[in-house]
């Protein structure tokens, strides 16, 4: 293989767009950026490029000042500032990002912005433009020209849209869908909004129109800039960027092998279940994804008032993706039936067989408790009504406050309560539960054995005389009550190991019981406590479907779907759609015994967004809960055929030399070092896939951010 080629690969390697030859589309790239995690007075790292030159008088960086109100940051804060003080240069001076085109259907981007203009003059026109990164131009929307938020339309023409006034934010929301384009802009000026509220009530919306656009074939640019002449002076700030696309999109054309009929995957013996944690769903609703509560609170250090997490910064460090509003007029019950549709259908195009999903046997009514159960009824219906193979294991909690794992929970719940619990009749009775081939309904708990076998056969007894009996599936969360409950269980599981390693669970219980489900888990990253455990990158979850398939196991389970507090594995921001494919993957060569073949090569990145020792500027220093920590950068290869895989790092370039099929290579992350990795795949000296890591490995921090991050890079990438 040639060397030289390789070199003069990365040394072009540079924004990404799409080859015309392919329509590989997904949200996975699309840009969802608050700016807060990066230094003051810098520019914003990668994958924002800078646009125009840069010029004494020419100021762009971000900056507290240009923190929008809409979440309130006051600690880490910061949006994008540009002031243009020079009467000699600005013109096109801003940022752009290139990703890969959404699919094709409804578009979402929403942005906060102001600007300011000098005491003579009109100053700045910022444009917001999306394209095809080259010369077609879906939408350009001119903001602070003439003081007014102004379309070009397909004509080429500028039509007035609203009038702007310099100083005040604005939140603008745009749904392209076609050749519609739905705009609103929303006022701040107003009473001050309570980010607490799960809904945006005190937000004015100042303008809503749908205005007729040129559409693109696939946008696959985002940019801001200003068009005003250099003569012109000035600012405007930029913040919380949001892009939004149908995440549920066919992923086939995105993964390395064929997938089976859906149809045959449901037959099969071995079944493939996924922990569904109800209380972070997506939220996807009629509402604007830009002002979502998951932005405004959860990824908001301000407003993270639960102390045990605020050493970490946010309460969460990722979230699911946003999708395009949906129309108005639907009901909530109507809206919350679509959410959780999308969520089977993302589970059930992946491999999976069914939800584990959460309920409270007594929730007080309007609150948490409550919440997360009606969504779980929620996910029983659209199985029912458009998934009928797709079934659900419902795990209902006790009403008592009580824990552990020696049955301490019995003296908060006595299981008569507990089995005559108008939830606990209302699941065993729905269709969409599992059941046994005797009519049995598969049913479980989290940690089972915070309460005793004896309370157990209480509530088995009661309720097979209501003539709903259950076949216990027990989530233990700890190893050492198995031979005690073997007498009344179908199934054991537990929450699952968190560091690789050798973890016999299948041989442990298969005597025990007649269901051995391994757990699956990719990672376990919790801010509360500010303290993970080291999954090695991707080598937990490869190595835990590894030992599932030569073990044989019966089920297996991945632990979580969507518990965004300890580890989820739904396409998410940060870690993208990486574990879905994998586990789509992995589900097919347990179900079937048979490896599928790699038809297409894929490579994998994973790696933090800073090294372990970062110099952090805020918070408690993170914590390894066992063993110690790792700082490598992985790329894992599912080849065709043998190839050379290279990774560069601040510099400095790795080769290794693989075979066909699964393969990781990792090297080492630097300390202290501001970089982009850079990776690819060479066979026969020709380049056969090459791009950057999407995100900055930052070599110093406002908090650090301990996720593993993930992409995907297929064939149809190229640079520029």
């Amino acid at each position: 293989m040639k060397m030289p080629l390789l070199l003069t690969l990365f040394s072009l390697v540079g924004p990404l767009a799409l080859s015309a030859q392919n329509d590989l589309r997904s949200v996975e790239q699309l840009p969802i950026d608050r700016f807060d995690e990066y230094q003051a007075n810098t520019f914003p790292p990668y994958p924002w490029n800078r646009m125009g030159k840069n010029a004494n008088g020419l100021t762009l960086s971000l900056s507290p000042d240009a923190e929008s109100p809409f979440a309130g940051n006051k600690e880490t804060g910061k949006g994008l500032l540009l002031k243009d003080e020079t009467t000699s240069a600005g013109k096109n001076a801003g940022i752009s990002c290139h990703f890969t085109a959404p699919p094709k259907g409804d578009v979402y981007l929403g942005f906060d912005f102001q600007y300011t203009r000098p005491k003579q003059g009109n100053g700045l026109d910022a444009v917001c433009s999306l394209d095809d990164g080259k010369n077609g131009k879906a939408l350009q929307l001119h903001l602070g020209k003439n003081g007014k938020i102004s379309l070009r339309t397909p004509s080429g023409t500028l039509k007035a849209l609203t009038n702007l006034e310099p100083g005040i934010w604005y939140h603008i929301a745009i749904k392209l869908s076609g050749e519609n384009a739905a705009i609103s802009v929303f006022d701040f000026r107003g009473a001050a909004p309570n980010p607490h509220q799960v809904h945006v009530r005190d937000w004015k919306r100042l303008f809503r129109t749908t205005e007729k656009i040129k559409p693109s074939d696939a946008i696959r640019r985002l940019s801001f800039f200003s068009s005003a002449p250099d003569s012109a002076t000035g600012s405007w700030m930029l913040d919380n960027i949001c892009m939004a696309g149908k995440v549920d999109a066919d992923r086939s054309a995105w993964l390395p092998f064929r997938q089976m009929d859906r149809n045959a995957m449901y037959a099969a013996k071995r079944k493939v279940y996924i922990y569904h944690y109800p209380v972070y769903t997506p939220g996807w609703s009629a509402q604007d994804p830009g002002l979502a509560w998951l932005t405004r609170t959860m990824l908001n250090p301000t407003l993270n008032l639960k102390q045990d997490r605020k050493g970490a910064g946010t309460e969460l460090l990722y979230r699911p993706y946003p999708r395009p509003p949906m129309n108005a007029g639907l009901s909530s019950e109507a809206m919350k039936a679509k959410e959780m549709e999308q969520e089977i259908r993302l589970a059930s195009e992946m491999g999976a067989d069914g939800f584990i999903c959460d309920f409270h046997s007594h929730p007080q009514k309007n609150n948490g408790q409550a919440y997360f159960t009606n969504n779980s009824f929620a996910l029983m219906d659209a199985a029912q009504k458009h998934f009928p193979n797709f079934k659900i294991i419902p795990a209902v909690y006790s009403s008592s406050g009580m824990s552990g794992i020696n049955g301490e929970a019995d003296k908060g719940c006595s299981p008569e309560k507990y089995a005559n619990s108008e939830v606990v009749q209302r699941v065993l009775k729905h269709p969409a539960a599992l059941r046994t081939p005797d009519g049995r309904v598969v049913f479980s708990m989290w940690l089972t054995e915070r309460h005793s076998v004896d309370w157990w056969k209480k509530v088995m007894r009661i309720l097979k005389g209501k003539g709903t009996p259950i076949a216990l599936l027990a989530q233990f969360n700890s190893t050492g009550k198995l031979k005690e409950f073997s007498e009344i269980c179908y199934g054991m599981t537990n929450w699952g190991p968190r560091e690789p390693g050798r973890y016999n669970w299948t041989g442990s219980v298969r005597p025990l019981t007649k269901i051995a489900a391994v757990p699956i888990v990719m990672q376990d990253v919790r801010t509360r406590g500010s303290h993970l455990y080291e999954s090695q990158n991707t080598s937990l979850l490869r190595g835990l479907w590894d030992q599932a398939i030569a073990d044989k196991a019966d089920w297996a389970i991945l632990n979580t779907w969507s518990d965004y507090s300890e580890q989820a594995m739904a396409p998410s921001t940060h870690i993208g759609f990486v574990p879905y494919d994998m586990n789509a993957y992995y589900s097919q060569w347990f179900k079937t015994g048979k490896q599928p073949e790699i038809t297409r090569d894929r490579l994998y990145y994973c790696y933090r967004r800073n090294h372990f020792d970062v110099k952090q500027n805020k918070g408690v220093k993170w914590r390894v809960t066992r063993g110690k920590a790792y700082n490598d950068i992985e790329l894992v290869a599912f080849l065709k055929a043998p190839g050379r895989l290279a990774i560069r790092v601040d510099g400095k370039l790795h080769t290794k030399d693989l075979p066909a099929g699964i393969s990781s290579f990792k090297v080492p992350m630097p300390k202290d070092k501001t970089f982009v990795p850079e990776f690819s795949l060479l066979r026969d000296g020709k380049t056969i896939l090459s791009a950057r890591g999407r995100y900055t490995v930052l070599g110093e921090v406002e908090y650090p951010h301990m996720l593993y991050c993930s992409g995907i890079i297929a064939e149809n990438e190229e640079t520029k």
